[in-house]
């Protein structure tokens, strides 16, 4: 029995490890296409600043998430904070009529604020 429960002990802790990671390479993809994206995207004069200091922030935190997941709550809410920021940017700076870059940050960011969210529910409790 002793080695049944170690295995177990160990694969709880793997599940709670990759729950962590899972969200957070996924907004870590969602940080490099917004830095990409004034390149990639054929787009009209908009300022392209903000989904480059977006993306940079996103990518720093998913980095912090994998190497410090006891923070993750708060690291998570950032991230969420970040997508509703790219949700509504589009809207604020008025580019919203440029489809393709409004589309395509406002489609990150929903994803990054709902995979930050499922992050946060997620999250294990920080140890004291």
């Amino acid at each position: 029995m002793p080695a049944e429960e170690a295995v177990g002990s160990r694969v709880a802790r793997r599940l709670s490890h990759d729950i962590v990671l899972t969200p957070s390479a996924f907004v870590l993809l969602g940080g490099i296409w917004l830095v990409i994206t004034p390149v990639v995207i054929d787009h009209g004069v908009y300022p392209w600043w903000n989904d480059v200091i977006a993306g940079a922030l996103l990518i720093g935190l998913s980095v912090a998430q994998v190497v410090r997941p006891g923070r993750s709550r708060r690291l998570s809410a950032l991230a969420a904070l970040t997508g509703v920021w790219m949700i509504a940017a589009p809207f604020l700076f008025g580019y919203h009529e440029q489809h393709g870059v409004a589309w395509s940050g406002m489609l990150v960011g929903a994803l990054v604020a709902f995979l930050s969210i499922v992050n946060a529910v997620t999250a294990r409790p920080p140890r004291r």
